[in-house]
């Protein structure tokens, strides 16, 4: 291309017009059919173009600004020649993210796929768009791997600077996170309160009343406790201790204060110890500064350190989890010869699993694929079943099936784990009615479901991004008969109409791809259910809560900054680090990938797809940041012999 810039500026300005053209129609295009408002009849072409210019009315991102910016940015991109393997990688992801962009959008307009496919004109219309977005990430990524990251290789200034005023020190950013964070600790005094902590406080303190998972649990006839592990029981009864504490003294808010700041100091340590070990593998101080300043200013962070909720605690521990992975790839006869590593992987592995039910089958995993790396190494396979196999067998064993059921104390529902095949068979009823079923397959799915044979029950209940609607009705005195044909009418109706089920499972997850801004991200407040227990925010604190709530509300409703408050936009750039693993041959540091990658495949099994999940992802960013790094440092064996 630089080529061909050089022999013919002409025809290259004409190029890279084509391509401006296409990706600024792309991003203006609004999805979906147009009514014509013109009271006269048209026909042909005019009445194309009028809905087409009417298509562009809907979007605010169709101005001369989008089309200048992009003009500038794909004649830098499109100019520089790029290598076939970079080239491919670029290729894939784009394709693979421009199809699930387009789907984003199409569900974000419509809930459906109708913007997509509900005439010609919106097939053409997502044609363009689509055919824009590959265009545009295309060049873009190809410039990320093979333009951008070298320039800052090479960068004297990102090499040599140094802050005049601040020493990047495990303490240092400890005691400037917290500093950032005091606003919101001042103004969100004593916590943010979440409907999953008042079910977690109701069990511990035995209230049936306000419980909702002991309306979908079975327990035992011996039990004399609503405690049960739909929440991880660990966390239940932390919670639980200084809920119960602040009751009897009459000052909860102090107790549930306390209770999240020791999360909050724990966090803000965690954090810290990530930016600490980033600074001691020797990457720039200015991403040392950016990763320190992501965990102090990007708002979803301290206010979800302040929300009693395991999901906070959980990525303080998968960061844990990760650091240690990325020890074992960079210097493995270090971390296997160091007790302290051993042992901090230990604690970590442990927390995994005892803040979210899912970490034991990401570590089951984990151990599998470890075991197979390691399998010529018994002292290795000895550190890793000490590390990751002994916590497992404590907490899936000894825990779950021995200390659980002696205490009388039952597991969770499945419905959790089944919350995508009831949202399937609940739009299949939606799509098809009684005429997508044949004889006693209603009766079936009903004994589990229980809508009383009334189809329509069913689609009421259907909410195609939250399953609680549908699953809230499971039937917890099932027979594992009935669940057996349960699925097997699932399997026939997914051989009969499988579209129906996988736009099903797009739509429950289209905030894990799309880019969309404006969704519900945070907690605020204990709210109602806090008020349950005398939780209360103090009056003082009414109105500078309010006007951060309506900021962070209003920037996540920003045509400009909304992408920031988008879990699509933090998933993208995660497979784009690991596209950037793959191109360079750097496959070990895919491995250190691996819990934040099964964690989100589980969450897109899960109920619904929120902040509230991605969180625990979203923090290990600076990590895979570092990973980049280690790979850019780190030339492939073709670059060096190239």
């Amino acid at each position: 291309m630089s080529r061909f810039y050089k022999n013919n500026k002409i025809g290259y300005i004409c190029y890279i017009a084509f391509l401006t053209l296409v990706t600024s129609c792309s991003l203006g295009l609004s999805l979906g059919e147009v009514a014509i408002k013109s009271k006269k009849q048209t026909n042909g072409v005019i009445r194309v173009l009028l809905k087409l210019g009417d298509s562009f009315k809907n979007d605010s991102t169709n101005d001369l600004l989008v089309l200048f910016l992009l003009g500038i940015v794909l004649f830098f991109l499109v100019r520089k020649e790029y290598s076939r393997r970079c080239k491919r990688c670029s290729f894939v992801f784009s394709v693979c993210a421009s199809m699930l962009l387009l789907l984003g959008r199409a569900f974000y307009k419509k809930n459906n796929l109708d913007a997509i496919f509900e005439s010609g004109f919106t097939i053409a219309k997502a044609f363009v768009i689509l055919a824009g977005y590959c265009i545009l990430i295309y060049y873009m990524v190809n410039a990320f791997m093979e333009y951008l990251l070298p320039k800052l290789e090479i960068s004297t200034f990102i090499k040599k600077y140094v802050p005049k005023r601040f020493k990047v020190t495990i303490w240092s950013c400890f005691v400037a996170i917290l500093i950032a964070w005091l606003p919101y600790i001042i103004i969100c005094y004593p916590c943010n309160f979440t409907p999953d902590a008042r079910d977690e406080v109701a069990q511990f303190i035995g209230d049936k009343k306000i419980c909702k998972t002991n309306k979908s649990i079975v327990y035992p006839d011996e039990a004399t406790t609503l405690l049960n592990n739909h929440h991880p029981i660990a966390y239940t009864i932390a919670v639980g201790l200084f809920a119960k504490a602040g009751i009897l003294l009459g000052h909860i808010n102090i107790t549930m204060f306390t209770f999240v700041m020791l999360q909050v100091l724990s966090l803000a340590f965690v954090y810290s110890y990530a930016i600490n070990y980033i600074r001691s593998i020797k990457v720039p101080i200015v991403f040392q500064m950016l990763s320190l300043l992501f965990f102090m200013f990007y708002p979803v962070i301290p206010m979800y350190a302040l929300t009693i909720t395991k999901d906070s605690l959980y990525g303080g521990f998968m960061i844990l989890v990760t650091i240690q992975f990325f020890k074992i790839v960079r210097s493995e006869e270090k971390f296997f010869s160091s007790r302290k590593e051993k042992w901090i992987l230990f604690g970590a592995s442990t927390g995994l699993m005892l803040l979210r039910n899912n970490g034991l089958y990401i570590l089951l995993i984990v151990l599998f694929i470890l075991g197979v790396r390691y399998r010529r190494s018994f002292k290795r396979i000895k550190t890793i079943v000490f590390t990751i196999g002994i916590p497992i067998f404590l907490y899936g064993i000894v825990l779950l099936k021995i200390i659980l059921p002696a205490c009388n104390i039952p597991q969770g529902s499945p419905r959790e784990m089944l919350s995508m095949p009831f949202q399937q068979v609940a739009r299949y009823a939606v799509e098809w009615g009684e005429e997508g079923f044949k004889d006693g397959e209603i009766e079936k799915i009903n004994k589990i479901l229980c809508f009383d044979k009334d189809l329509e029950v069913l689609k009421e209940r259907y909410d195609p991004i939250l399953s609680d609607g549908v699953k809230n009705h499971f039937n917890k005195y099932y027979t594992k008969e009935e669940l057996k044909d349960f699925f097997g009418v699932w399997l026939k109706l997914l051989v009969r109409h499988p579209e129906t089920y996988i736009t099903a499972t797009l739509h429950n997850n289209a905030y894990y791809y799309s880019v969309d801004y404006g969704k519900h991200i945070l907690y605020n407040g204990t709210g109602a259910p806090g008020a349950k227990f005398g939780l209360k925010n103090p009056q003082f604190s009414e109105y500078p809560r309010s006007v951060v709530t309506q900021l962070i509300k209003a920037l996540n409703k920003s045509s400009m900054l909304g992408w920031a408050f988008s879990v699509g936009t933090w998933n993208y750039m995660f497979f784009l680090c690991i596209l950037y693993m793959i191109y360079k041959r750097q496959y070990k540091y895919v491995l250190v990938t691996l819990p934040v990658v099964l964690n989100l495949l589980i969450c897109i099994a899960g109920p619904v797809a929120y902040m509230r999940y991605a969180i625990e992802w979203i923090v290990v960013l600076p990590l895979f940041g570092a990973m980049v790094w280690e790979c850019l440092r780190n030339k492939s064996v073709s670059e060096l012999m190239g």
